[in-house]
Protein backbone atom coordinates (compact mmCIF):
# COMPACT_ATOMS: atom_id res chain seq x y z
CA UNK A 1 0.00 0.00 0.00
CA UNK A 2 1.03 3.48 -0.81
CA UNK A 3 2.75 5.42 2.11
CA UNK A 4 0.12 8.43 1.59
CA UNK A 5 -2.91 6.10 1.43
CA UNK A 6 -1.87 4.19 4.70
CA UNK A 7 -1.45 7.42 6.61
CA UNK A 8 -4.96 8.61 5.85
CA UNK A 9 -6.21 5.83 6.94
CA UNK A 10 -4.16 5.62 10.42
CA UNK A 11 -7.61 7.53 11.67
CA UNK A 12 -10.34 4.55 10.73
CA UNK A 13 -7.69 1.96 11.56
CA UNK A 14 -7.02 2.97 15.49
CA UNK A 15 -10.63 3.36 15.62
CA UNK A 16 -11.35 -0.20 13.78
CA UNK A 17 -13.91 0.98 10.80
CA UNK A 18 -11.93 -0.51 8.16
CA UNK A 19 -12.76 -3.79 6.58
CA UNK A 20 -10.75 -6.85 6.43
CA UNK A 21 -8.82 -6.14 3.80
CA UNK A 22 -7.68 -2.77 4.31
CA UNK A 23 -6.82 -3.27 7.33
CA UNK A 24 -4.89 -6.12 6.72
CA UNK A 25 -2.82 -3.55 4.04
CA UNK A 26 -2.20 -0.78 7.12
CA UNK A 27 -0.54 -3.22 9.39
CA UNK A 28 1.43 -4.31 5.67
CA UNK A 29 2.76 -1.30 5.55
CA UNK A 30 3.46 -0.50 9.63
CA UNK A 31 5.34 -4.16 8.77
CA UNK A 32 7.97 -1.88 7.19
CA UNK A 33 8.78 0.02 9.80
CA UNK A 34 7.40 3.54 8.47
CA UNK A 35 8.21 5.59 11.25
CA UNK A 36 5.79 8.54 9.87
CA UNK A 37 2.86 6.06 10.47
CA UNK A 38 3.85 5.00 13.36
CA UNK A 39 4.20 8.18 15.19
CA UNK A 40 0.86 9.24 13.78
CA UNK A 41 -1.11 5.80 15.19
CA UNK A 42 0.07 6.41 18.19
CA UNK A 43 -1.32 9.69 18.25
CA UNK A 44 -4.49 8.63 17.05
CA UNK A 45 -4.51 5.29 19.79
CA UNK A 46 -3.85 7.99 22.65
CA UNK A 47 -6.64 10.15 22.04
CA UNK A 48 -9.15 6.85 21.01
CA UNK A 49 -8.21 6.28 24.45
CA UNK A 50 -8.73 9.16 26.36
CA UNK A 51 -12.11 9.57 24.17
CA UNK A 52 -13.23 6.42 25.56
CA UNK A 53 -12.34 7.34 29.02
CA UNK A 54 -14.72 10.03 28.64
CA UNK A 55 -17.42 7.69 27.68
CA UNK A 56 -19.59 7.10 31.20
CA UNK A 57 -20.14 3.57 31.98
CA UNK A 58 -23.45 2.35 32.14
CA UNK A 59 -24.72 -0.98 33.32
CA UNK A 60 -26.52 -3.14 31.05
CA UNK A 61 -29.93 -4.38 32.12
CA UNK A 62 -30.04 -7.60 33.35
CA UNK A 63 -32.87 -8.91 30.76
CA UNK A 64 -30.44 -7.18 27.92
CA UNK A 65 -27.31 -8.98 29.13
CA UNK A 66 -29.89 -12.43 29.06
CA UNK A 67 -31.42 -11.66 25.46
CA UNK A 68 -27.30 -10.99 24.49
CA UNK A 69 -26.45 -14.44 25.79
CA UNK A 70 -29.28 -16.81 24.13
CA UNK A 71 -28.61 -14.81 21.20
CA UNK A 72 -24.59 -15.56 21.14
CA UNK A 73 -25.82 -19.31 21.74
CA UNK A 74 -27.56 -19.67 19.20
CA UNK A 75 -25.31 -17.95 16.80
CA UNK A 76 -22.33 -20.17 15.47
CA UNK A 77 -19.14 -18.21 15.06
CA UNK A 78 -16.26 -20.60 12.79
CA UNK A 79 -12.85 -19.63 13.93
CA UNK A 80 -11.05 -17.41 12.23
CA UNK A 81 -7.18 -17.73 11.93
CA UNK A 82 -7.03 -13.79 10.88
CA UNK A 83 -6.95 -10.85 13.39
CA UNK A 84 -11.03 -10.30 14.53
CA UNK A 85 -12.16 -7.22 14.24
CA UNK A 86 -13.18 -5.06 17.18
CA UNK A 87 -16.85 -5.33 18.48
CA UNK A 88 -19.26 -2.98 16.17
CA UNK A 89 -20.63 -1.56 19.32
CA UNK A 90 -17.15 -0.03 20.49
CA UNK A 91 -16.85 0.92 17.45
CA UNK A 92 -20.00 3.10 17.29
CA UNK A 93 -19.22 4.68 20.69
CA UNK A 94 -15.22 5.74 19.46
CA UNK A 95 -17.49 7.10 16.42
CA UNK A 96 -19.64 9.25 18.15
CA UNK A 97 -17.20 10.51 20.85
CA UNK A 98 -14.95 11.62 18.22
CA UNK A 99 -18.12 13.50 16.47
CA UNK A 100 -18.83 15.15 19.75
CA UNK A 101 -14.98 15.95 20.28
CA UNK A 102 -14.88 17.70 16.46
CA UNK A 103 -18.56 19.36 17.27
CA UNK A 104 -17.09 20.75 20.78
CA UNK A 105 -13.95 22.28 18.71
CA UNK A 106 -16.09 23.52 16.04
CA UNK A 107 -18.61 25.51 18.89
CA UNK A 108 -15.45 26.81 20.87
CA UNK A 109 -14.05 27.92 17.60
CA UNK A 110 -17.05 29.88 16.84
CA UNK A 111 -17.18 31.43 20.00
CA UNK A 112 -14.16 32.87 19.93
CA UNK A 113 -14.37 34.39 16.84
CA UNK A 114 -17.78 35.97 18.48
CA UNK A 115 -15.91 36.98 21.47
CA UNK A 116 -13.27 38.80 19.66
CA UNK A 117 -15.93 40.58 17.38
CA UNK A 118 -17.66 41.61 20.35
CA UNK A 119 -14.44 42.91 21.79
CA UNK A 120 -13.82 44.86 18.52
CA UNK A 121 -16.97 46.32 18.35
CA UNK A 122 -16.71 47.46 21.86
CA UNK A 123 -13.68 48.79 21.30
CA UNK A 124 -15.19 50.91 18.30
CA UNK A 125 -18.21 52.14 20.79
CA UNK A 126 -15.28 53.32 23.26
CA UNK A 127 -13.59 55.59 21.14
CA UNK A 128 -15.94 56.74 18.86
CA UNK A 129 -17.76 57.68 22.47
CA UNK A 130 -14.43 59.27 23.52
CA UNK A 131 -14.62 60.98 20.21
CA UNK A 132 -17.71 62.57 21.00
CA UNK A 133 -16.48 63.51 24.39
CA UNK A 134 -14.10 65.58 23.22
CA UNK A 135 -16.03 67.30 20.55
CA UNK A 136 -18.69 68.23 22.98
CA UNK A 137 -16.14 69.75 25.29
CA UNK A 138 -14.93 71.57 22.37
CA UNK A 139 -17.99 72.82 21.55
CA UNK A 140 -18.60 73.76 25.42
CA UNK A 141 -15.51 75.61 25.06
CA UNK A 142 -16.48 77.50 21.84
CA UNK A 143 -19.45 78.67 23.56
CA UNK A 144 -18.56 80.04 26.90
CA UNK A 145 -15.30 81.60 24.24
CA UNK A 146 -18.44 83.41 22.18
CA UNK A 147 -20.82 84.14 24.90
CA UNK A 148 -17.97 85.75 27.17
CA UNK A 149 -17.21 87.67 23.45
CA UNK A 150 -21.38 88.59 23.35
CA UNK A 151 -21.00 89.76 27.00
CA UNK A 152 -18.59 92.14 25.68
CA UNK A 153 -21.67 93.88 23.78
CA UNK A 154 -23.47 94.02 26.22
CA UNK A 155 -23.98 98.02 26.49
CA UNK A 156 -23.50 98.57 22.63
CA UNK A 157 -26.95 99.93 22.70
CA UNK A 158 -25.53 102.96 24.04
CA UNK A 159 -24.51 104.00 20.73
CA UNK A 160 -27.84 104.57 19.44
CA UNK A 161 -29.30 106.33 22.39
CA UNK A 162 -30.08 110.05 22.37
CA UNK A 163 -27.43 112.08 24.19
CA UNK A 164 -24.53 109.81 24.09
CA UNK A 165 -20.68 111.29 24.73
CA UNK A 166 -17.80 110.52 22.70
CA UNK A 167 -14.69 111.21 23.28
CA UNK A 168 -11.73 110.51 21.01
CA UNK A 169 -8.46 109.25 22.51
CA UNK A 170 -5.28 110.76 20.45
CA UNK A 171 -1.62 108.71 20.73
CA UNK A 172 0.92 110.02 23.00
CA UNK A 173 4.64 109.79 22.51
CA UNK A 174 6.33 107.55 22.35
CA UNK A 175 3.21 105.61 20.10
CA UNK A 176 1.65 108.89 18.86
CA UNK A 177 -0.25 105.90 16.22
CA UNK A 178 -2.90 105.11 18.68
CA UNK A 179 -6.03 106.10 18.90
CA UNK A 180 -9.24 104.97 20.48
CA UNK A 181 -12.71 106.63 21.13
CA UNK A 182 -14.99 106.18 24.54
CA UNK A 183 -18.61 106.60 23.71
CA UNK A 184 -20.93 106.80 27.26
CA UNK A 185 -24.26 107.44 28.12
CA UNK A 186 -25.08 111.24 29.10
CA UNK A 187 -24.50 110.45 32.77
CA UNK A 188 -21.55 108.63 31.71
CA UNK A 189 -22.91 105.59 33.88
CA UNK A 190 -21.97 103.05 31.06
CA UNK A 191 -20.69 103.25 27.84
CA UNK A 192 -17.52 101.46 25.65
CA UNK A 193 -13.95 101.82 24.74
CA UNK A 194 -12.61 101.05 21.54
CA UNK A 195 -8.57 101.40 21.11
CA UNK A 196 -6.85 101.02 17.80
CA UNK A 197 -2.47 100.50 17.28
CA UNK A 198 -1.81 99.74 20.76
CA UNK A 199 1.66 97.70 21.13
CA UNK A 200 1.42 93.93 23.08
CA UNK A 201 2.04 94.97 27.02
CA UNK A 202 4.26 92.91 28.59
CA UNK A 203 3.22 89.36 30.71
CA UNK A 204 3.29 91.35 33.44
CA UNK A 205 1.61 95.02 32.54
CA UNK A 206 -1.95 95.35 31.58
CA UNK A 207 -3.41 98.89 30.42
CA UNK A 208 -5.48 100.56 33.07
CA UNK A 209 -8.41 103.01 31.54
CA UNK A 210 -9.09 106.19 33.85
CA UNK A 211 -11.32 108.92 34.23
CA UNK A 212 -10.61 112.29 34.67
CA UNK A 213 -11.97 114.37 36.92
CA UNK A 214 -11.94 118.43 37.48
CA UNK A 215 -9.31 119.02 40.07
CA UNK A 216 -9.56 115.72 41.52
CA UNK A 217 -6.84 112.65 40.92
CA UNK A 218 -7.73 110.15 37.99
CA UNK A 219 -10.31 107.25 39.34
CA UNK A 220 -9.95 103.91 37.37
CA UNK A 221 -12.75 102.81 35.38
CA UNK A 222 -11.38 99.78 34.22
CA UNK A 223 -8.08 96.78 32.75
CA UNK A 224 -7.43 95.31 29.72
CA UNK A 225 -5.40 93.81 27.33
CA UNK A 226 -4.91 94.35 23.17
CA UNK A 227 -5.23 91.79 20.90
CA UNK A 228 -2.05 91.02 18.55
CA UNK A 229 -3.68 93.15 16.08
CA UNK A 230 -3.27 96.09 18.62
CA UNK A 231 -7.03 96.45 19.03
CA UNK A 232 -9.07 96.29 22.24
CA UNK A 233 -12.82 96.42 23.68
CA UNK A 234 -13.93 96.87 27.07
CA UNK A 235 -17.09 97.77 28.86
CA UNK A 236 -17.53 100.45 30.66
CA UNK A 237 -19.21 98.57 34.00
CA UNK A 238 -17.06 100.31 37.31
CA UNK A 239 -18.14 104.15 36.52
CA UNK A 240 -18.82 105.29 40.31
CA UNK A 241 -22.03 107.11 39.89
CA UNK A 242 -21.80 110.70 41.16
CA UNK A 243 -18.54 111.20 39.27
CA UNK A 244 -17.79 114.19 37.26
CA UNK A 245 -15.74 112.81 34.83
CA UNK A 246 -14.17 115.19 32.16
CA UNK A 247 -12.29 113.21 30.05
CA UNK A 248 -10.17 109.88 29.82
CA UNK A 249 -6.65 108.39 29.65
CA UNK A 250 -5.11 104.96 29.21
CA UNK A 251 -1.79 104.21 31.07
CA UNK A 252 -0.14 100.77 31.13
CA UNK A 253 0.23 99.64 34.49
CA UNK A 254 1.32 96.12 36.65
CA UNK A 255 -1.02 93.68 36.13
CA UNK A 256 -4.24 94.03 38.26
CA UNK A 257 -3.75 97.90 38.03
CA UNK A 258 -2.97 100.57 40.68
CA UNK A 259 -5.15 103.07 42.77
CA UNK A 260 -3.62 105.59 40.67
CA UNK A 261 -1.75 106.39 37.70
CA UNK A 262 2.09 105.04 37.58
CA UNK A 263 3.17 103.96 34.43
CA UNK A 264 3.36 105.30 30.97
CA UNK A 265 0.64 107.34 29.07
CA UNK A 266 -0.50 106.32 25.32
CA UNK A 267 -3.49 108.18 24.77
CA UNK A 268 -5.68 111.22 26.44
CA UNK A 269 -8.86 112.96 25.30
CA UNK A 270 -11.36 115.38 26.78
CA UNK A 271 -15.21 115.28 26.86
CA UNK A 272 -15.74 118.48 24.35
CA UNK A 273 -19.28 118.76 25.65
CA UNK A 274 -17.68 119.40 29.58
CA UNK A 275 -15.01 121.56 27.60
CA UNK A 276 -17.84 123.48 26.29
CA UNK A 277 -19.24 123.65 29.76
CA UNK A 278 -22.75 121.10 28.33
Amino acid sequence: MDHKIAYEMLDSYAFGILDEGERAAVEVHLGTGCAACSARLREVSDLSVRLASTVPQVEVPPHVKEQLMSRIGMTHHPVRSHRQKEPAPLAAWLRVAWGTAVVSLAVAGFLLWQTNALRTQLETTNRLLAETTRNTEQMQTELASVRGELSKYQHAPVLGEPGVRFVSLAGLDPNPQAFGNVVTRPDKSAGMLYVYRFPMAPEDKEYQLWGLRDGKPPISVGMFTVNTDGTAMLNLETIPAGEEIVGFSITIEPRGGMPEPTGMMYVKGMDPMEEDGG
